[in-house]
């Protein structure tokens, strides 16, 4: 999953592992600093079981995340997964863009 590191709101979409109806935390881990950030996410569950997360966080642009959506009562994992934040276009994503001159 991608996200513009420009942004401070992002919205992302996932297939969570259950449909949640409580208090959901979103913990963000730098892949590269192994630093980590708790946010209480906006939610919200579409027609097609797709959970919409919107919470506000600042990015570092080429950097990796993980991020770990957990339910704040049952305590269960609802969803784990990894973020790259750039401003490439998603399809044209390369890790090497204007890195190297050949």
């Amino acid at each position: 999953m991608i996200v513009n590191p420009n942004l401070s709101t992002h919205t992302i979409k996932i297939i969570p592992r259950y449909i949640p109806s409580n208090v959901l935390t979103l913990t963000i881990t730098d892949s590269t600093l192994g630093t980590t950030t708790k946010v209480t996410p906006a939610y919200s569950i579409g027609g097609d079981y797709k959970l919409s997360l919107v919470f506000d966080y600042t990015f570092l642009d080429e950097s990796s995340y993980q991020l770990r959506l957990t339910d704040d009562v049952a305590q269960e994992i609802v969803y784990r997964g990894l973020v790259i934040a750039t401003t490439q276009v998603a399809q044209k994503y390369k890790q090497t863009a204007n890195r190297y001159n050949w």
